[in-house]
């Protein structure tokens, strides 16, 4: 859910786009020449605990969530997601499937999205700013054959999304946010995967632009990193662990962060789950401050499921940066959001955040108050609410903003 773009060009002014070197390009076609360019689009929805799904890996094809979605993980969209009008069906209607009824083999996952979003923003001491921002544009497929997983996706940005992109225009640019290849072992327990991959850090929602996404820099938009992931999924306990070889659709090298993420997820029964997990890495060339800097992020996270309607969310982060020659600094970032399905496919959500960039730095706070409503197969809208006080090292100021959202997807 792309609210705002957060590039290496407008963070440090000398990390570059281009257009892409013909090694990065191969490493994008040979990840994504076996499957045609669709996506079955799928947001992180950790609030599916609410059905007992305390894990992903059976309705996506990435085990952490978010990214395309399993046949099974269609089905049970249509059945849980969106508001049933009538009696509810035992068994998902055609339209869970690719084009609204359209069948796939087994072995390919097919689709397509596009979102689209109006934003009214007012910033302290400033006039408000509507406009209209084309959040999403994606195409996605995904290969399974045999213990063959291949997952793959390309779309078009109008402008933002740096990070992301192909090609290195100033507006208009192809976009590939993730692209990998992997093996399955032991029934989908275990996955082993490279290519450029959603860092595996916390709870994975589609909120990006909060703080304990936003701090971390573990987004589901621009956040993916290249490297080598391993994942296992178990009954009651889950992990991803991955070794992070720096984005290379990012220049110049410089920038490049390398290191570590993980996290891991424990579930000692369907309506909890307790989760930690840790980032180190390092850049010569920070986007933020433009030093050789070693980052540091390292938290826990839960869920739990006090009332089936309700589903509560937590996340909190300790931010360590430790620029060369000068003190560590440290910082924090926490959310806590409840979900209120008032009746199935209708959600209204509470979230307040916090962060504290270090000493010198006043705190932030924010609030949000969402409603999300999956209308139809395949489509859904939402509303967003949000007050922020905005510290620095001077003062704080305030923002307003209002966010309406249409989502549709093959």
């Amino acid at each position: 859910m792309a609210f705002f773009r957060v590039s290496a060009r407008s963070a440090g002014g000398s990390a570059r786009r281009r257009r892409s070197r013909p090694i990065e390009a191969l490493l994008f076609l040979v990840s994504v020449a076996a499957v045609t360019l669709f996506v079955t689009p799928a947001g992180a929805y950790p609030w599916m605990i609410r059905h007992e799904y305390t894990g992903c890996v059976m309705c996506h094809l990435d085990p952490s969530g978010g990214g395309v979605l399993t046949e099974y993980g269609r089905a049970q969209g249509d059945l849980l997601l969106r508001t049933q009008y009538g009696a509810k069906p035992e068994e998902a209607s055609n339209t869970s499937r690719f084009l609204w009824g359209v069948p796939t083999p087994e072995w390919l996952l097919l689709g397509g999205s596009y979102r689209g979003m109006g934003m009214f923003q007012k910033l302290e001491g400033t006039s408000p700013a509507p406009r209209f921002v084309q959040m999403q544009a994606d195409l996605r497929a995904a290969l399974r054959a045999s213990i063959l997983r291949v997952g793959g996706a390309i779309g078009y940005d109008r402008q933002g999304a740096d990070p992301a992109h192909l090609t290195g225009g100033a507006k208009d640019n192809l976009v590939a946010r993730e692209y990998w290849a992997g093996l399955s072992l032991k029934d989908d327990a275990i996955l082993l995967r490279a290519g450029r991959i959603n860092v595996p850090f916390g709870l994975r929602h589609i909120e990006h632009t909060m703080w304990v996404r936003r701090s971390t820099r573990t987004d589901l938009d621009t956040g993916q990193q290249h490297g080598l992931a391993f994942a296992y999924n178990g009954d009651t306990v889950r992990g991803e662990l991955m070794a992070l070889l720096g984005n290379y659709q990012l220049h110049p090298d410089a920038y490049r962060e390398r290191g570590a993420a993980g996290y891991l997820e424990w579930s000692p029964k369907p309506a909890i789950s307790l989760g930690l997990s840790s980032l180190v890495t390092t850049a010569l060339l920070d986007v933020d401050t433009r030093t050789t800097r070693l980052r540091q992020a390292h938290g826990l996270f839960a869920r739990a499921l006090p009332w089936k309607p309700l589903v509560l969310m937590a996340e909190g982060d300790v931010l360590l940066r430790s620029p060369v020659s000068e003190p560590t600094v440290v910082g924090m970032a926490t959310m806590l959001q409840a979900d209120l399905e008032a009746v199935q496919g209708l959600h209204f959500f509470l979230t307040g955040e916090a962060k504290a960039e270090g000493a010198g730095v006043k705190p932030s706070v924010g609030g949000w108050l969402s409603v999300n409503w999956f209308v139809l197969p395949h489509v859904d809208v939402r509303v967003d609410g949000i007050l922020q006080s905005l510290g620095s090292t001077t003062t704080s100021s305030t923002a307003a903003t209002l966010l309406t959202q249409l989502h549709v997807f093959l």
